[in-house]
């Protein structure tokens, strides 16, 4: 009998030869697994996809696969356009796998470091009908932080692990490819994205709904194809911010904010709580 979880994972992990440290990536993944496991409910399954098999204290199991892979890391003069286009080339594979194996009800993208609520599941189970939930509600934590975090309503406009896609929809296709992945935009279709983060950018290339990295443009892209993409109704996600992260606030884009940015943050900083911690597996 086929299996039909109500929602399927699929977390890409680098290849060791592109990680600055490998034991350090290794353990934010079983962070990861970890705060997936600690689920209320366990209709859940799970598709890491990488090069190699990473060095996991508890390995795989019935619910989480590991997906090996050999593909080269492609070659682009933008170092993080070539990174996106490994993260989705991953992402595809297990996708592919998922559908091979289940019918799910859901699948989400999840980057190896994030970490999800234990109500994410079961929600999905008893109230998920729509055509896709754009997590909008979460918290951002400076990796290794003991006592602060901050709570953001805007999780999506930093982190990629903010969408649900009812897995009906996850082949859809339409123009939603841009400079984010690689894309060669003329002069209108770059000066629009730079103008404007969340409408479908002119001279876009094709690609489908799950194989794009533009979160600030899904529900632009949901519209194109005809549905509303729904916000979550609560504290979903947790999104590590480090120097290790996949897409993590660093370098020089930490030095670019503002004193009203810093002012914001301050006033968004909350007290990690026990139930936090229990919540998400907190590390």
């Amino acid at each position: 009998m086929t299996e039909k979880p109500s929602v399927v994972f699929l977390i890409p992990f680098a290849s060791r030869q592109v990680r600055a440290n490998w034991s350090t990536a290794c353990k934010y993944l079983q962070q990861t697994l970890r705060s997936i496991r600690n689920s209320a409910s366990q209709n859940y399954r799970v598709i890491v996809a990488g090069n190699e098999e990473p060095e996991l204290e508890k390995g795989f199991d019935g619910k989480v696969h590991f997906l090996s892979g050999n593909n080269q890391f492609p070659s682009h003069l933008d170092a993080r356009a070539a990174q996106r286009s490994d993260k989705l080339a991953k992402i595809g594979a297990a996708w592919t796998h998922a559908k091979s194996k289940w019918q799910p009800k859901y699948v989400m993208k999840l980057d190896a470091d994030d970490f999800v609520s234990s109500r994410l599941v079961g929600w999905l189970d008893d109230n998920g009908t729509e055509a896709g939930y754009l997590i909008r509600h979460g918290w951002l934590w400076r990796s290794g932080a003991r006592h602060l975090i901050q709570r953001t309503e805007y999780i999506d406009r930093v982190c990629g692990s903010c969408l649900i896609i009812r897995t009906d929809l996850a082949d859809r296709a339409g123009p939603f490819l841009t400079e984010a992945e690689g894309m060669a935009l003329g002069p209108v279709g770059s000066s629009f994205a730079m103008r404007d983060h969340y409408s479908l950018v002119p001279g876009s290339g094709t690609t489908t709904l799950l194989l794009n990295d533009t979160h600030q443009r899904y529900a632009a892209q949901f519209s194109y194809l005809g549905y509303e993409l729904h916000t979550f109704p609560f504290d979903g996600l947790i999104y590590r911010v480090s120097s290790d992260s996949i897409a993590g606030v660093t370098g020089d884009r930490a030095h670019r904010f503002s004193l009203r940015m810093w002012l914001g943050a301050i006033r968004r900083t909350r007290f990690i709580t026990h139930r936090l911690k229990e919540e998400f597996m907190l590390a």
